[in-house]
């Protein structure tokens, strides 16, 4: 049978939540215990000009939130799916921050954005429809953006 996935749109990011107990994990390129990070915070969608700290991520404009909370990222690689995707496996902790967030974002409401952070650069701000569960995700880039380079940024955490 087919599994649920549940998706985040942006015009130039999707983050597919991805089934915890889904056993395809293939051979292909990641490597065994790659780790790093991510950065993630809520934040508010804003119009440009309207406050200083309103930045545009990738065609989203929010305001810059205060702090971002780190989850640990267990494996990371670009995806073999032809897309310019990451698959991301967050360690057990990071699995705990980003179900938090997605749920803290949906209770927001439609103005709230979970704002990824990458390398210490803000890669997307996504509007979240429904809490997220597992310890999976794919973050889907713009074509101007590596996702090997992506994938190294998360690793060097």
């Amino acid at each position: 049978m087919t599994s649920r996935t549940p998706r985040l749109s942006l015009a130039v990011l999707a983050v597919l939540a991805l089934s915890a107990c889904s056993a395809a994990a293939g051979a292909d390129e990641a490597s065994p215990g790659t780790g790093g990070m991510i950065e993630m915070a809520i934040s508010e969608a804003c119009t440009d000009g309207s406050d200083a700290q309103c930045v545009s991520v990738n065609g989203t404009s929010v305001l810059l939130p205060s702090g971002f909370e780190v989850a640990g990222v267990r494996d990371s690689s670009v995806s073999e799916d032809g897309q310019n995707m990451v698959d991301v496996t967050f360690d057990k902790d990071g699995a705990e921050v980003f179900h938090a967030l997605t749920e803290k974002a949906v209770g927001a409401g439609d103005s709230a954005r979970l704002v990824i952070k990458i390398g210490g650069e803000l890669q997307a701000a996504v509007l979240v429809m429904e809490a997220l569960k597992g310890d999976q995700a794919q973050i889907g880039l713009s074509p101007d953006v590596s996702a090997k380079e992506i994938v190294d940024l998360i690793r060097a955490g």
